[in-house]
Parts: C-alpha cells; sequence; structure tokens
C-alpha cells in the first residue's frame, strides 16, 4: 500500500513511502530503505542502492514467526514506523533513522549523511559505513571479547576479525536502553567515539621536531644494538620483512623523545603491537603489555599541557610470527561509526530494552536463546595441554577424590592420537590410550565427565596411513581451499550443510560413541590467514562476506548433530571463538591463548564482561594463563610469584560462568602449588559447590528470561556513573558483588560499592553503606565479596561433584535493609525434560522482616517432596530451622548487622 505523500521540500531525501506486510519501504534518492518491526520493541533496517534486499548468507537472526502490529504514517517532514513500544522515524530532508519513545522521547538516531555503500572488487558487493550519534555520558559495551582492557569503549576503535583472544561480535548495547546488532559477519571496524590519527608535536630525544629517536636491537631485551635512526611516525609492518639488520624473530625497539601539544586536556593514544609494548609519558607507565601476542590494541589517557615537552618512551619487542607496531593519538567524534570491509547492503538491527537486561533478553529472542547446560557443567573444571593417557585420566580424578577436591569436568586437549595417523583422523594411539573407552566409563562411575578437542582441521594422509576423514571430506568437496596456513591442513567449508552432517558423524563415530560427554572446538575462528581467507569461495559465498561466522556455523553443526543422535542429552561446548546468535548452540567461550602475567589478568575482567553484554552468556579464561613460561617463572608451580597469581586468577575463576583451569609449560592440578596455596584453592573450589544452588537457579534465569550471569555494574546501576566505569569488579548473579585482586603483594584492594542499596561483607556480615569507595581487606585467600541488600543466597552441603547428594538442607542467607526475592530452580540436572516443564521452582521474597517461602511450582522426577531450609542473617546466633513440604510458609528474620 502507497502511503500518500505529503507536500515534498525541494531536495528532500525521501521521494516516496509504502507500506508492506512486514513494514515500510521508502525510495530514498539514494536508494532504498526498508523498515520492518521484528517484535515490539525491535526493528530491522536495511539499505540497498538498487531496491535488492539479499538473503542472509549465514543465519544470525531467526525467522520472524509473527510480525507485531504495526502502523506506518507519513507527513511532511518525516516518516514513522511504529510499534507500541518504539517508533522509527524517518527525517524526509536527509533519510536518516530516529528511534524514540512511545512518548516522543529520542533513544538513539543515525548521524545524517552518513549512510554510505561504495563499490569493491568483488561484484554486487560494497564497503557499508553508518555513524551513530553519541549523547555525552553514554556508555557503550558488548562487541564481543578484546585484549584492549576497555570496558566501556567509548574513545576505542574495536576491529571485529576473528582471531586467537580476539572475539568478534558485531553488537553494542548502550547505557541509554538500546542495541544495535551489525547484521553482517564481514570483517568490521567500530569506532567508538575515537578517531586515530598520527600523533601531533614528536621531537627526537634531542628536542627537534619530526620525529622521535629510535634505536633497534637484536633481541627481545635489548641485547645488541644494531641501528639508530629518527622515525617519523611509527606505524610498522615487519611480519614479511623485518627492519634493515634485523632477524625475521627476536629483535626489540626503543623510541624516546617528546610530544608537545598545542591544546592542554586529557589525550588517548592507542597502541597496536605485535607481540610487546611498554610505553611511557613524563616516566610515567601508561601501557604495560610485555607479553606474547598476536595483534590487539591498547590504550592510555593522560593529561598533556599545551606548550610544553611531556618526555615519551616506546618499546617494543618482536618474538615469532607477525610483526606489527603502530602508536596513534585517539580524538573524540560523538559518534559511533560502522565500517564493513564487504557487505551486500546496509543492514542492522536496533533493540530497545529498556534496561540492559531488556536489550540483551530481545537480542536473545531475535538471535535464539540460550540453552540450560548441565549442572556438571558449572561445577569444577581440570584441564591441561594435554594429559598424555588414558593412566592420567584416571591418576588425575583419583588424586581429586582422594584430597577431597570437588571436580566434575576433566579435559582432554590434542595430540591423543597416534602419530603415525594425520591430523583430524581421531585415532587414539593405542600405546598410551589403550582402550578410551573403558577409561570413560570408569571416570562416569567415579562421577567425572570428559571433554576432548576437537579441531575442524584435516591433514592428508600417507602411505599406509590414509586419513579416511579427510578423504571423504575432500570427495564431498567439503573443505575449505588449500594455502589458508601456509601448511598441508585444511579446514573444512562449516558453511556447507553436507560438511557439518559429515564432520558431526566421523565425532560420533569415533568419539561420541566411545563415551565423551562434550567437545572443545580449538581453532574454531578458524586459525587461518584471515586476509586469505578473505579471497577464498565457502559454501555461502565469498570468505569476505562471511569472514567472522564460522564458529557460528562450526556450533551449529556440532549441536544439532549431537541433539539429533542424542535428544535428551544437553551439548556442552567449549570453543575459542563466537558470533552474534552462537549462544543458541549451548557453547561455551573461552578467551584464548593468553599469557600467565598480572595484566593480562586484569585484561580478562572487563573482556568477559564485554563477552556477557554481546548477549552471550557462558565465558571462562585459561586460570594462571596459558603460557607460564619459564623466562618469567623458573621454578614452575613451586616458583612464589605464579602460585600468587594462579591463586587471584582462582579467587576470581570461582566466579566466572564456566570455572576452568588450563594452560601449559606448568601442571595446575591444585597439589602442584604446594599444602598452603592448595588449602587456598580448595576454599574457593568449596565455595562455588556450595553455591551451585544459586548457580544453577540464575543459569535458568539466562535460560528463561534472557538472564546475564556475569554482570557488569552498569546492568543493576545504569544510573550509578562511578559504577559504570567499574572495569573490575562486576556482579556474579543478582546479589554477589565479586571484586577480584589483580596486583600482586596486595593485602587490600579499592571497591566501589554502588550507590542505592547497602552492601554486606560476604565474610563476615558487616554492613556497609553504599555509593562510596572502601579500602577493603583483601590477604590471600579473601578476595573481597559483598552482598547486596535484599538478596538471598541458598547454599547447599558441601559436595565432591554436583548431584553427590541432594541439595538438603540449603542455607538461605537472606540481607535486610531491602525488599528481595530468589527463585529455586531446580530439575533433573541434565536431560532435555526441563523443555517440557519438567522442573520446579520455589519463590522466596523478603519484605521487611518476614521471608515468605511461597508454594512450590512443578515438579520432576526424583524431587525432593520434603526438606529443609535454614535461614540465616548477618549478626544472627544461629540459624532457624523450617521443615517443608512444598506449602507456603512465613519466618520472622533477625536482625541484620
Amino acid at each position: 500500500m502507497k502511503i500518500p505523500d505529503a507536500h515534498q521540500a525541494p531536495g528532500a531525501q525521501v521521494l516516496s513511502v509504502r507500506r508492506i506486510p512486514t513494514g515500510a519501504l521508502i525510495q530514498e534518492r539514494t536508494g532504498m530503505l526498508k523498515i520492518e518491526p521484528t517484535s515490539t520493541r525491535s526493528f530491522r533496517v536495511r539499505f540497498s542502492l538498487d531496491g535488492h534486499f539479499a538473503a542472509p548468507r549465514v543465519p544470525t537472526l531467526l525467522p520472524v514467526n509473527e510480525v507485531p502490529p504495526f502502523k506506518v504514517t507519513s507527513d511532511g517532514t518525516e516518516v514513522s514506523v511504529r510499534t507500541s513500544a518504539i517508533t522509527a522515524v524517518v527525517k524526509r530532508s536527509t533519510g536518516s533513522v530516529s528511534f524514540t519513545t512511545p512518548g516522543g522521547r529520542l533513544i538513539a538516531s543515525e548521524a545524517p549523511g552518513t549512510r554510505a555503500l561504495r563499490p569493491i572488487d568483488l561484484p554486487g558487493t560494497y564497503r557499508s559505513h553508518l555513524q551513530f550519534k553519541l549523547a555525552p555520558e553514554e556508555a557503550i559495551y558488548g562487541l564481543g571479547q578484546h585484549q584492549d582492557d576497555f570496558l566501556d569503549h567509548r574513545g576505542s576503535v574495536v576491529d571485529l576479525v576473528q582471531q586467537n583472544r580476539e572475539v568478534a561480535i558485531p553488537f553494542a548495547v548502550s547505557t541509554g536502553g538500546y542495541g544495535i546488532l551489525w547484521n553482517n559477519p564481514a570483517a568490521t571496524q567500530v569506532s567508538v567515539d575515537a578517531q586515530d590519527r598520527k600523533p601531533e608535536g614528536l621531537e627526537d630525544e634531542n628536542g627537534t621536531p619530526g620525529g622521535l629517536t629510535a634505536r633497534y636491537y637484536e633481541g627481545r631485551n635489548f641485547e645488541k644494538l644494531v641501528a639508530t635512526r629518527k622515525d617519523p611516525a611509527i606505524d610498522f609492518d615487519w611480519s614479511s620483512t623485518p627492519p634493515p639488520g634485523l632477524p625475521h624473530d627476536d629483535y626489540s625497539v626503543r623510541w624516546t623523545g617528546f610530544i608537545r601539544p598545542e591544546k592542554s586536556g586529557t589525550y588517548s593514544f592507542r597502541s597496536v603491537s605485535d607481540d610487546g609494548v611498554r610505553l611511557w609519558i613524563d616516566g610515567r607507565q601508561v601501557i604495560d603489555d610485555w607479553n606474547d601476542h598476536a595483534a590487539q590494541p591498547d590504550v592510555a589517557r593522560v593529561s598533556l599541557s599545551a606548550g610544553r615537552p611531556h618526555a615519551i618512551k616506546l618499546e617494543y619487542f618482536q618474538w615469532n610470527g607477525g610483526a606489527q607496531i603502530s602508536l596513534a593519538e585517539v580524538f573524540p567524534t560523538g559518534t559511533m561509526d560502522f565500517q564493513s570491509e564487504a557487505s551486500e547492503g546496509l543492514d542492522y538491527t536496533f533493540v530497545y530494552g529498556p534496561s540492559l537486561d531488556g536489550v540483551i533478553g530481545e537480542y536473545r529472542h531475535l538471535t535464539g536463546e540460550a540453552p540450560l547446560p548441565p549442572k556438571w557443567a558449572l561445577g569444577f573444571w581440570q584441564s591441561k595441554e594435554h594429559y598424555a593417557s588414558q593412566q592420567e585420566w584416571l591418576d588425575v580424578a583419583q588424586e581429586y577424590r582422594a584430597r577431597k577436591h570437588p571436580m566434575d569436568v576433566l579435559v582432554q586437549d590434542f595430540l591423543y592420537w597416534d602419530p603415525t595417523w594425520p591430523w583430524g583422523s581421531h585415532q587414539f594411539n593405542p600405546a598410551a590410550y589403550r582402550d578410551p573407552g573403558a577409561a570413560l566409563a570408569e571416570l562416569h562411575r567415579e562421577h567425572v565427565h570428559m571433554l576432548i578437542s576437537v579441531w575442524g582441521l584435516f591433514q592428508p594422509g600417507r602411505p599406509g596411513y590414509p586419513d579416511r576423514n579427510r578423504e571423504a571430506l575432500e570427495a564431498q568437496q567439503d573443505l575449505l581451499p588449500a594455502d589458508l596456513r601456509g601448511d598441508d591442513l585444511r579446514f573444512y567449508d562449516a558453511f556447507k550443510p553436507a560438511a557439518r552432517a559429515l564432520y558431526w558423524a566421523q565425532i560420533r563415530d569415533e568419539l561420541f560413541r566411545k563415551g565423551f560427554d562434550g567437545w572443545w572446538l580449538d581453532a574454531s575462528e578458524p586459525e587461518v590467514d584471515m586476509w586469505k581467507f578473505r579471497q577464498a569461495p565457502t559454501a555461502a559465498g565469498p570468505g569476505a562476506l562471511v569472514l567472522n561466522a564460522y564458529p557460528l556455523m562450526h556450533t551449529i553443526g556440532v549441536s544439532q548433530g549431537q541433539l539429533a543422535t542424542d535428544p535428551n542429552r544437553r551439548p556442552v561446548i567449549l570453543t575459542r571463538s563466537a558470533y552474534a546468535g552462537q549462544q543458541r548452540t549451548g557453547a561455551i567461550t573461552w578467551s584464548g591463548d593468553i599469557t600467565g602475567s598480572w595484566q593480562v589478568f586484569q585484561k580478562q575482567i572487563p573482556a568477559g564482561l564485554n563477552f556477557c553484554l554481546s548477549g552471550v552468556p557462558y565465558w571462562t579464561t585459561d586460570i594462571g594463563g596459558f603460557f607460564a613460561p619459564d623466562y618469567i617463572y623458573p621454578k614452575g608451580a613451586s616458583d612464589p610469584a605464579y602460585r600468587e597469581l594462579f591463586t587471584r586468577w582462582f579467587e576470581y575463576g570461582a566466579f566466572c560462568p564456566i570455572f576452568r583451569v588450563h594452560g601449559t609449560n606448568i601442571a595446575k592440578e591444585m597439589w602442584r602449588f604446594g599444602p598452603e596455596t592448595e588449602g587456598v584453592l580448595d576454599r574457593y573450589d568449596r565455595l562455588r559447590y556450595r553455591l551451585m544452588p544459586y548457580i544453577y537457579s540464575q543459569s535458568w534465569q539466562v535460560t528463561h528470561r534472557g538472564g546475564t550471569l556475569m554482570r557488569a555494574l552498569a546492568m543493576d546501576f545504569p544510573r550509578d556513573a562511578a559504577a559504570r566505569e567499574r572495569k573490575d569488579e562486576f556482579l556474579f548473579g543478582p546479589s554477589l558483588l565479586i571484586c577480584p585482586v589483580v596486583r600482586p603483594g596486595a593485602t587490600t584492594r579499592d571497591v566501589y560499592l554502588p550507590a542505592g542499596t547497602a552492601w554486606f561483607d560476604f565474610w563476615t556480615g558487616k554492613r556497609v553503606a553504599g555509593g562510596r569507595t572502601i579500602q577493603a581487606e583483601a590477604p590471600i585467600g579473601r578476595m573481597p565479596i559483598f552482598v547486596r541488600a535484599g538478596a538471598i543466597v541458598p547454599m547447599g552441603p558441601d559436595i565432591q561433584y554436583v548431584d553427590e547428594k541432594p541439595a538438603d538442607p540449603i542455607d538461605l542467607r537472606v540481607y535486610g535493609g531491602a525488599d528481595g526475592r530468589f527463585d529455586l530452580y531446580e530439575d533433573a540436572g541434565e536431560g532435555n525434560a526441563y523443555r517440557t516443564g519438567q522442573y520446579s521452582t520455589i519463590p522466596f521474597t523478603l519484605q521487611g522482616h518476614t521471608l515468605r517461602i511461597g508454594t512450590r511450582a512443578g515438579a520432576f522426577l526424583k524431587i525432593l517432596v520434603t526438606r529443609t531450609f535454614r535461614v540465616w542473617t548477618p549478626g544472627g546466633t544461629r540459624p532457624i530451622a523450617v521443615h517443608y513440604n512444598g506449602q507456603a510458609q512465613e519466618v520472622s528474620v533477625t536482625p541484620w548487622n
């Protein structure tokens, strides 16, 4: 239906408007705009130069089964597409789109004139570009996982290209109450109130303008000076050709001099390095990332005075592989800028919350709910690179049970295969793994589950040792092109349904039927040269158009394959990479092969929070770092420095969605660190298991309500500016404020307690007012944890594995001073019967000094018909025992300390 045009102003962008069954088509001078409500709180917005809207190449968005009621109206100044919750408004004069509430309050808007599609060499394909205006106090989160130490991305340039340690999810969420899902899996750069430029006013160490003094050395620690010169700018890629006179690997560079700004103010400097980088301004170190890693950014903010020479020193080392270093000044733009290298049109989905929980819940509605993991996956995971025999599996499991350290999961890393068989054959080395199926059965009798590493990577066979798996994939033309890695290994084409089915059939027949409980999909970016991948054909089209979506398709294949094989087993998939929508596969992502250092540990906290704010809820790290090099920790697990780092990381890890130890160089089973450290690790391990009723109930909220378990403070305190800025604290569930200790030798740490509520010290029960920063006690073994007033925290019995005994009695820790609610969720802990309603919930509500234990709803096999709750309060002398049979009861609870 064509909407009658009002008077058309000369030069207006909008030429005509037509209502269609799914929304509105708006003809503009430069192309066709399509706006479709995908729910009452979301719009999909697409723009095409020729009026053709290409079908999506990857299934990020689920089909819209029912278009919500909407109205399309038009007048002389604007076109509106309206649902009951939000309105998309197109200005006739500019063609730009804004989003408002029913009352007319502006939520967000495109920056006029910034929508662009520019043809590139690939036929029918464009470089796409769009900016959104940012409000002055607005914070932007999400966009996947990045090692740049940012929580609020404002002031940063985020590169969305999958690689080890960097996860590209093109979903940004705002404290303005909205989210933007950029529907494009191509390589994308998101500049959030930031634009890079060459630093101005650089002078050498003699004060002469024109650049910095540069000294080039052999060795990563400046061992032998080779050359001295003046570099006008620092923007080098030496991956193919090293600096003159230096070897391809193992060298370092030091730049020194001054920077003399024209204006006074706060300046941001952004380095991108592969490998290590350090930056000092006026003698103060502002960037410290002296680690081996792929190219990643670091940002520092410093105050500089106009006309004054400020001393600058930048150091860089290259260890091996890629070699890249740049230093840029970042200046604000007031916009969030999306730029994709390749696209068939411009496409994004706007989501309104208005809370951040509402934004993420709506995102899950559009891209798929996160299924409930089996309860055992929320217990402790022990992993290493790698267990070299099945006897090691049994020995480690038996030692955990003998020492009574709770544990549910063991993980077999790669290299379990017979060395004579090629990579991808999944053939166990019979000398070390005589009967994996029998060993798995024995582990299961000990209530230990096991994941195994499987790569989507295949190597050619050789005489006498053919790779039947690769041959089968090759016969169906199911492999990605050769030479993407620089070796003879090839990834399968996860964009092809038949390839996914065949890959699943291979791991099903060779591994799943032996009794493995879950999958570790390593190197799922995939681990190839991403520049070559851009040029490679896939079943979904040119690699450039689908670059970042490989992990989504890979996990879809394994998840769907397992559910088709065994519909009653919940998939558990650990993967090194993720893309939008991947939460619906049951995938867990870890932060990649990171180095064990305090700087890297600190960065994992905002990295994980932003990952969860990207709508994907289950995340973890290698506790202690994957690499723990002997040049840093020469005594390994007995090195006091490493023991301290590992302990602090373990304290934090106990409150990540997935609690997992992994690494190379140093064996990391708890007893390796000596009796004193082992005791501290055991304390947090046991605390995790006692909190299992709380954790599993919150996982149900993730599935049932689109919730988030590991929560940036902005999710619960969006109007508290100080809370929004805290990147080293977070809430675990709605009640527990977790404050990791990220400095060596610390016995205290600053803790910001958000305003609007009181808090209780978890360890002492002491009540503390919110809205202020305190100095909290933090000796080894006592990471600061605070509990929000009004919280009801259920804690179960001491257990060695999640289903060792029924959750009876449950201690209900009740923290007064505010009203509160908690719903205790229970089911069989495994299987998918919960999807058909086989579960129970018990509501707890606190009003004043009255705790009401509500009537139980629902049922499942092996439900506890009667049980005991023991009600504890801070400052109370002894618990109140409540014998519960499913009927509502009330309890008077006092005092609050």
